[in-house]
């Protein structure tokens, strides 16, 4: 078969995305979406990648930067695919083996905006970091010198300041970048014009991103390859939904890429976005998983066809946590059948002990605060589903069992791995000896824990008892069940 770059041509545009970091999420998400709006939008822009560290892969040569992005999930309640031929990426470049013309990219007139994904790791800063250094080892201190490598060549013009668009996975991750970059200013005693231009003319956003890319498909690849008529060594595979939140409303003046196949927020209130990310999506896995891998499921997507797990979600989440979400509710609505349908995604087989890992900083952080405001806005009512998926998760990690630095579960005949943090399972493993009540008592009390006492919660430890016990009666399957049913 012919090579991707043997049908499809790389297509001459302006260079006005610089990008640090040549893996998958960024291909298939950042180029991606540039791709879509160059020919949607008319956006007009080629992507020059950073490989960050020494050690550029051939791969991208081999092809002339040409790869296909394979969209495998669901759109509107059936299987959707999309392959889509990436043609932005006008050069790779080696931080290390291409110094010099990386470097010269700082003299783009074209040039507006750095997108980077170097790891949660990446955005660090090092005092042994030097402005001799050819380049620099952080990526922050790359960044530092580029920067000054642009502000020294257009003599500080405000016009050719740059927009830095992070993606890598912490909180505040333009505030963190631009903390670094600032910190190497002071550390090579850099001017404060300088200084200046980087505070005022240049843009730190943090940024939110939600796609699952899977990347290459290994075990499916030749078969693919056959489907699409052609090789391609860069295949890169993902969901359909993709969204990018940029928390600087500015950016929304330059960054004109937000189509129907790739979303972009402007948005002067992040946090919103985060919490209606983690309170949704996150909240719905964590309160759902450990209940229904007990009662017999292994994969999201069995759940998803359950009549009753399925009646769990659809009530708990439009019912008990859209309610708490703090933004328009049709906003939260929209975003909650979204995730249904990536639950749904038939090419993904997401096993329900995958995201049951340390289930107990999970729960404190993405379903007790929707549980605690769902009282709050109902006179002290209790939430019906996230009650129970507490009582689940007890139920879960009920065990005196220890493995090798986990716990040792049993649904049936079959045993399972209960991982957490090796203190939360010791302790658990012993308290799982005494009386339910005990046990039940013993985790809620933790307060390093949930951060509080849960006890103090008015009726909760009592409900927690009465589901962790029928849970035990008549198991869970039957458990949801009848919750299900009941008002």
């Amino acid at each position: 078969m012919k090579k991707v770059n043997e049908l499809k041509q790389r297509v001459s545009r302006p260079i006005k995305v610089m990008q640090f970091g040549e893996g998958n999420f960024l291909r298939a998400f950042v180029d991606y979406g540039i791709d879509v709006a160059n020919e949607e939008l008319g956006f007009n822009s080629n992507v020059a990648i950073i490989v960050p560290i020494s050690g550029k892969p051939a791969r991208f040569a081999n092809q002339d930067n040409i790869y296909t992005v394979c969209l495998r999930g669901q759109k509107d309640g059936k299987a959707f695919k999309e392959d889509r031929i990436v043609t932005c990426v006008e050069k790779v470049l080696g931080a290390y083996e291409d110094y010099e013309e990386f470097m010269g990219l700082a003299h783009l007139d074209s040039l507006q905006f750095v997108v980077s994904n170097t790891t949660e790791a990446g955005i660090v800063y090092e005092d042994g970091d030097k402005l001799s250094d050819c380049p620099p080892k952080t990526y922050p201190a790359k960044l530092t010198k580029f920067l000054y490598e642009r502000y020294n060549h257009y003599h500080g013009a405000a016009d050719k300041a740059l927009t830095m668009l992070p993606v890598e996975l912490i909180d505040h991750n333009g505030e963190n970048l631009k903390k670094c970059v600032m910190q190497y200013v002071d550390l090579w005693k850099l001017e404060d014009e300088f200084r200046t231009w980087l505070d005022k003319d240049c843009i730190f956003a943090s940024t939110l991103v939600d796609r699952i890319v899977t990347g290459y498909p290994r075990a499916e690849a030749a078969k693919m390859c056959e489907e699409l008529g052609y090789d391609d060594e860069l295949l890169d595979q993902a969901e359909p939904f993709g969204l990018w939140v940029i928390g600087d409303a500015r950016v929304a003046d330059k960054f004109h890429v937000s189509t129907n196949k790739w979303h972009v927020e402007f948005t002067d209130k992040i946090e919103m976005f985060k919490e209606r990310k983690v309170r949704i999506l996150n909240g719905a896995h964590t309160s759902m998983v450990l209940g229904a891998y007990l009662a017999g499921f292994d994969y999201v997507g069995q759940c998803m066809a359950d009549p009753a797990v399925r009646a769990q979600l659809d009530q708990s989440v439009y019912g008990e946590i859209v309610p708490t979400v703090h933004m328009p509710k049709e906003k939260a609505e929209e975003f909650a059948t979204a995730v249904f349908e990536r639950f749904e995604n038939p090419f993904v087989k997401h096993a329900l002990l995958s995201i049951s890992l340390n289930s107990i900083s999970k729960w404190r952080a993405r379903v007790l605060p929707s549980f605690k405001d769902s009282i709050a806005n109902n006179g002290g009512k209790l939430p019906k589903w996230l009650t129970y998926s507490y009582a689940a998760l007890l139920a879960f990690y009920h065990t005196t069992e220890k493995g090798e630095k986990c716990l040792i579960g049993s649904r049936g005949t079959n045993t399972y791995e209960i991982h957490d943090d090796a203190d939360k399972l010791d302790k658990i493993a012993g308290w799982a000896a005494l009386p339910d009540d005990k046990y039940i008592h013993n985790i809620m009390t933790q307060t390093e824990w949930w951060g509080e006492d849960l006890t103090q919660i008015a009726g909760f430890e009592k409900a927690v008892a009465g589901h962790f016990s029928r849970i035990a009666e008549v198991g869970a399957k039957a458990h949801i069940a009848e919750l299900g049913k009941q008002e």
